[in-house]
């Protein structure tokens, strides 16, 4: 059994030491034949993917994996932690909001919409200073968002978990790395994602009923001390205990 150690020498930090650990040791074994990696059998080659994607972003995938003879791809997205404590909320290929909005057109409608009807149900009325609160995808959005699009360098295939320093064994053409593989369909299920409505400045009092330009509640007026108005709506992947969460 031959066991090994990678680190990136030269150049780059974190994220590209686990990429380029993770592509090194699969065409290491990979260069006389097919082999598999942890479940994935047949596995040919690794590369990385380079370039932007269509929003002008890093893209989901950062390793592609060929099957076989190369009919076959499979995008993996890396990331650094463990299976339970990973971050799940990607930066939707860097392009946040507006990424987001680009998967599902009617996102913040919705959000926003059932945002002010629990405020509203909660009480507060025009005036009031109110708290933030958390929209939770449902799991078929969620799904969307982690495998994004070819236009964002997707569909995700796969999530790889693990360490930054990738560590493996190879034995009988099986190939084990210290990270988990797991089918993005199975690892939506097990992980939220939430829009967070925040204010820009504390004192910015609730409008239930004023519109902004797409006819969407605005909920956040002016604030009266330094005359900023609006609101910021960003994704997350947790919420605090004492968080107020909405269904999306």
């Amino acid at each position: 059994m031959v066991s090994f150690k990678t680190f990136l020498i030269e150049g780059g930090v974190g994220a590209e030491r686990q990429e380029r650990g993770v592509i090194d040791a699969i065409n290491r074994y990979a260069k006389k034949g097919p082999i598999s990696v942890n479940q994935i059998k047949n596995v040919s080659s690794a590369e990385k993917m380079e370039g932007i994607n269509e929003l002008g972003t890093e893209p989901y995938t950062d390793v592609i994996l060929t099957i076989g003879s190369g009919k076959k791809r499979i995008n993996v997205s890396l990331k650094g932690g463990t299976e339970s404590g990973v971050s799940a909320a990607p930066s939707v290929g860097g392009g946040g909001l507006v990424g987001l909005q680009t998967l599902i057109p009617d996102i913040t409608k919705r959000f926003l919409n059932n945002a002010n009807a629990w405020y509203k149900k909660q009480g507060f009325k025009r005036g009031d200073l109110i708290p933030d609160v958390y929209g939770r995808l449902n799991e078929k959005d969620t799904l969307t968002v982690l495998k994004g699009t070819p236009a964002m360098g997707g569909p995700v295939d796969y999530m790889y978990i693990g360490p930054m320093d990738v560590v493996g064994s190879f034995k009988s053409n099986q190939l084990n790395l210290n990270g988990v593989f797991t089918d993005i369909d199975q690892y939506a299920k097990g992980h939220s994602i939430f829009l967070r409505l925040r204010k820009r400045r504390e004192d910015q009092p609730y409008e239930p009923d004023l519109k902004d330009k797409d006819g969407n509640p605005l909920i956040l007026g002016k604030s009266p001390t330094k005359g900023d108005s609006g609101r910021r709506i960003v994704l997350v992947d947790r919420v605090p205990a004492s968080g107020n969460i909405v269904e999306i």
